[in-house]
């Protein structure tokens, strides 16, 4: 997938309210944004254009908040997430010991991969977004040990992604069974947790913050 750094939407005058941006980002299913999006007049053409911040970083908190849905993943679903994370569908089926040709076939969605198979492509790919997360890749390089000071990781980061591991590699009961008609939808917002905390902005999962909250 081509990294999106704007893309034309027609909404109203509202680029981010009521937004689907799925089909920008080349998702199957609805993502909605509640910030990090502004409308831009090109001076010369006259013509808007939105743009998002960090798409990046955005695209990598949109697979990772796929995987940990225990929806089964459909075709258009690996389609989309080896797409997003420039993986190829040779190197992802051997990742979770399937020939490339099986690969291909539950990619067109003739076949299906069995639990055990997707619980480690997850975990494999829930991984590999840190590495597209450039909040992340900044973070390792702040603690890189030949500088010559580091800085203390963040310990609730630490246990979140922990946890999400844990989720995926243990807990996650993945349903093979949905209602066509439930549309899959994720929203997100760009922002620190409280004013206090000195950790960059970055995407979240605004159902993640609604779980802590509670």
């Amino acid at each position: 997938m081509n990294q999106i750094t704007q893309h034309d939407v027609d909404c109203d005058g509202s680029p981010v309210a009521g937004h689907d941006y799925g089909s920008a980002l080349g998702a199957p299913f609805k993502v909605y944004l509640a910030n990090g999006v502004e409308t831009v007049v090109d001076p010369k053409t006259g013509k808007s254009y939105t743009t998002i911040t960090d798409v990046p970083g955005l695209i990598a908190a949109v697979v990772r908040s796929r995987v940990l849905h225990p929806r089964k993943l459909s075709g258009d679903d690996l389609k989309f997430i080896r797409s997003a994370l420039c993986i190829k569908s040779k190197s992802l089926a051997e990742i979770m010991d399937l020939s490339p040709e099986h690969y291909s076939r539950c990619e067109s969605g003739v076949r299906t991969m069995s639990t055990t198979a997707e619980k480690v492509g997850r975990g494999y790919v829930f991984l590999m977004t840190y590495l597209k997360d450039k909040s992340v890749r900044e973070a390792l390089k702040e603690n890189d040990p030949s500088e010559n000071e580091t800085k203390e990781i963040n310990a609730d980061e630490e246990k979140k992604a922990l946890a999400s591991l844990q989720k995926l590699f243990c807990d996650i009961k993945i349903n093979p069974v949905c209602d066509a008609d439930e549309e899959l939808t994720f929203s997100f917002l760009r922002g620190r947790r409280d004013e206090e905390s000195r950790r960059e902005d970055k995407w979240r999962n605004e159902l993640d913050d609604q779980k802590a909250a509670a």
